[in-house]
């Protein structure tokens, strides 16, 4: 699997949201599918850390109806992983997405 980086610890998963995002920095990064290699590949690489970079404040007070950066991420991916039709990981993911969701909502 690939997923694409900018080195500044900004990652995409397809190419187009790569072009977009990063242009002329982008760097292509292959990424072991199976989940025990993947999740040590994700903490090494502080995939989705916000020890790399801090996400922007959001401009309006935090609601139900707009979702956190984390959150977002892991919705996106849940999507993903429901594609490719492995149901129960979506689910997980989808899960945390909705409990970081959720803290971010009450704090």
């Amino acid at each position: 699997m690939k997923l694409y980086t900018n080195n500044k610890g900004d990652w995409v998963g397809t190419q187009a949201d790569a072009r977009k995002q990063f242009r002329n920095e982008m760097r292509i990064i292959e990424v072991p599918v199976d989940k025990t290699n993947l999740m040590a590949f994700l903490n090494d690489n502080k995939v989705g850390s916000f020890l790399v970079h801090e996400p922007p404040k959001p401009d309006v007070e935090p609601s139900a109806e707009i979702l956190s950066p984390m959150a977002t991420s892991w919705v996106s991916w849940a999507s993903e992983t429901l594609n490719r039709g492995d149901i129960s990981e979506a689910k997980a993911m989808l899960k945390k997405g909705l409990t970081i969701q959720n803290e971010w909502v009450r704090s």
